[in-house]
């Protein structure tokens, strides 16, 4: 059997594979012209998204100028001009203005239109067009939406607060302003210091050269945190400060200094707290308000050295008292201690509007007692606390055009500035809160009645006093970088501010009294060998004729001091009549001579012992009235001897002006895309 094999024709075979490519060859020109066309479509968005963005870029910088502006701005960069801008919006295209608007933006609002939460900082610029085609016989859904938000990064200022200080010829910088808390230290040489005036270093670098690690794009909530949450060593934070100032020449004064400070406060442990939250302790930064909430700007903005260093010394020496060196005698009756220490720190202030720098709050506690010379007679103990002139400066505006120098043109910020001059109070206030709270004027929650003073167990003043807080009148300042302002002196001067306490304590120890009852005769001799050795200064000769300028001495003496009480409205006659007798046992008979010391003695006691109608219509021994008129000169003393150099040499103070410093603004502030 045979098999014939034929061949299929040519033109079948190639007819089949024809059909099959034509058919693959098809596909894929559908499938490129499929991708081109969706291609288009990516790059269209692109290029709306560009366009928004760069239009939301262009209206953001604007901004400061109104929303009018803002939005023109953005449609002019979309758009492009007549006068031959280039647009960015594909041709065919434009930006309408109710496709822009302006709000306010930060990370935790996000975007606000209108603002709300602060001042308009932000636009946003949000459209939904259709692409252009490349193949028109694509039909379908085509509109693109875009959306782009960009922000103005915050205007900040770094400024500080501070009680206007005295300057004394002579004297350093940083000298200067450690009297003003407290610190004294004119044996430490501190003139090598002022060349760090000059010389700003930014938070970033400052936190670098002390180890501590802040993330690129930390908030300014985190950054708060971070601040309040760390404490580093006085003498570590000193050296961070020089070295990065570029003064390693100071390193070896750091040492004399962190010495003076320790064995001033007797202490060796200083922490620092770095920063501040709302409700907590201040640290060496006051809480950054930074609106847009970026704590990146904040970090890098230029500080005073100088105010870091001693701001730095305000933090680790609050709330520890500094012996002051007033420990002095008063007219031989009364001893007086002064101690003086910062409640409250100063602080560097960084940020916008919103943003508080304070002055350090300054207590002295000056503590009156008596010194025994009196013995049994005078019991004396007044406990005075005063704090002297706290101050706070607010940024209420900044970085307007109707705040820029009209001459100048410069950028400016205003501050309202809010201080009190003295808060004042005497009585029982507990050592653990003396020294430890901002408020212990406070009655009665931290002030306390307390025994001031006890004559003769006769008159006993079981009281306190609080003069409640002297408050200047509120003052605006308007200041462009590095200026100083000080607030307009108030009438409430330190010698009025004296004076009311004086006045007041004798109103509280003598005012309103009616005593009864006569002394035991044991302490009008002890008060009658007072009076008379006191005449001494007159003559001392045991003669008629020194003997009657010494008696007529001590009648001037007791009524006098009998005047000085409150207690008495009239004049004393117990010893006119008898000085003006032809005789009596002191001096004797008139030019005859007789008498002696105990005689004169005899008619001082016997004076003493007389009563004399009170102010009260009451009946009150002249002596216990002479007893409390001793204590009317020394009240004088206690403001011309304690207070009155305590706050003008030792603190350096001038009550009732404020000085705020704006050491660096910058306002420009640059658009940064956020969404």
């Amino acid at each position: 059997m045979h098999v014939v094999l034929r061949s299929s024709s040519p033109h079948t075979r190639s007819r089949g594979s024809i059909l099959v490519n034509t058919a693959i060859a098809l596909s894929l020109i559908v499938i490129t012209l499929i991708g081109t066309e969706i291609g288009f479509m990516y790059f269209m968005k692109r290029e709306f998204q560009k366009t928004a963005d760069l239009a939301a870029l262009a209206g953001a910088q604007q901004i400061r100028g109104g929303c009018v502006a803002a939005v023109a701005a953005a449609q002019l960069n979309a758009n492009g001009s007549a006068g031959g801008a280039p647009a960015n919006m594909p041709v065919g295209l434009t930006l309408a203005a109710g496709e822009v608007q302006c709000g306010y933006w930060d990370k935790d609002t996000s975007f606000q239109t209108p603002a709300v939460t602060g001042a308009a900082n932000a636009v946003r610029v949000s459209f939904q067009k259709a692409s252009p085609t490349l193949l028109s016989f694509f039909t379908g859904n085509r509109l693109i939406n875009v959306t782009a938000v960009a922000a103005l990064s915050a205007p900040l200022a770094e400024f500080s607060v501070g009680s206007k200080l005295i300057t004394v010829s002579g004297d350093s910088t940083l000298g200067r302003l450690l009297k003003g808390i407290g610190l004294d230290l004119s044996g430490t040489s501190l003139v090598a210091y002022d060349g760090l005036a000059q010389v700003k270093i930014t938070p970033s670098g400052l936190l670098a050269a002390l180890r501590i690690p802040v993330a690129a794009d930390i908030g300014v909530g985190e950054l708060n945190t971070l601040l309040a949450g760390r404490s580093v060593m006085l003498g570590d934070l000193l050296n961070a400060i020089v070295t990065v100032a570029g003064q390693d020449s100071l390193l070896s004064s750091n040492i004399a200094l962190l010495q003076a400070i320790q064995a001033k406060l007797g202490l060796t442990n200083l922490p620092v707290q770095l920063g501040s939250l709302a409700d907590g302790p201040r640290g060496l930064f006051a809480q950054i308000v930074s609106p847009g909430g970026s704590g990146s700007s904040a970090l890098n903005v230029g500080v005073s050295a100088l105010d870091l260093l001693y701001t730095s010394i305000g933090v680790a020496t609050s709330q520890h008292a500094v012996d002051t060196g007033l420990n002095i005698n008063l007219l031989g009756l009364a001893k007086v201690t002064t101690q003086v220490t910062v409640i409250e720190p100063p602080s560097v202030a960084i940020g916008g509007i919103g943003a508080k720098a304070y002055n350090a709050q300054v207590r002295s506690f000056i503590h009156v007692t008596d010194a025994g010379l009196l013995g049994s007679l005078v019991k004396l103990d007044l406990p005075i606390v005063l704090d002297a002139v706290t101050g706070t400066g607010t940024i209420v505006d900044m970085c307007t055009p109707a705040l820029q120098d009209p001459v100048s043109g410069k950028d400016r910020v205003k501050f309202n500035v809010s201080s009190k001059i003295a808060n004042v109070c005497v009585g029982q206030v507990a050592l653990t809160d003396l020294f430890s709270k901002s408020t212990v004027c406070s009655y009665p929650a931290t002030l306390k009645d307390m025994e001031l003073i006890n004559v003769l167990g006769l008159l006993k003043v079981n009281n306190h006093l609080d003069l409640g807080v002297l408050k200047a009148p509120d003052a605006q300042l308007t200041l462009a970088e590095g200026e100083t302002g000080t607030t307009s002196s108030n009438n409430l001067q330190l010698g009025t501010l004296v004076s009311d306490l004086l006045g007041q304590l004798s109103n509280l120890l003598f005012g309103g009294l009616a005593p009864t009852g006569t002394p035991s005769s044991g302490d009008l001799d002890n008060l009658t060998n007072q009076i008379w050795d006191q005449t001494a200064t007159v003559c001392s000769a045991d003669t008629s004729s020194c003997r009657a300028l010494r008696l007529d001495q001590a009648r001037t003496v007791i009524a006098q001091n009998s005047q000085n009480s409150g207690l008495l409205t009239g004049l004393l006659n117990g010893l006119t009549g008898l000085l003006t007798s032809v005789t009596n046992p002191c001096s004797g008979v008139i030019l005859l001579g007789g008498g002696d010391v105990n005689g004169c003695k005899s008619m001082i006691k016997d004076t003493l012992s007389k009563t004399t109608d009170a102010t009260t219509g009451g009946k009150v021994s002249n002596a216990l009235a002479v007893l409390a008129g001793l204590l009317k000169p020394l009240l004088d003393a206690i403001g011309s001897s304690v207070l009155t150099p305590l706050l003008t040499n030792v603190l350096g103070i001038n009550l009732g002006q404020i000085d705020v410093n704006l050491k660096s603004l910058d306002c420009k502030g640059l658009p940064m895309l956020v969404y």
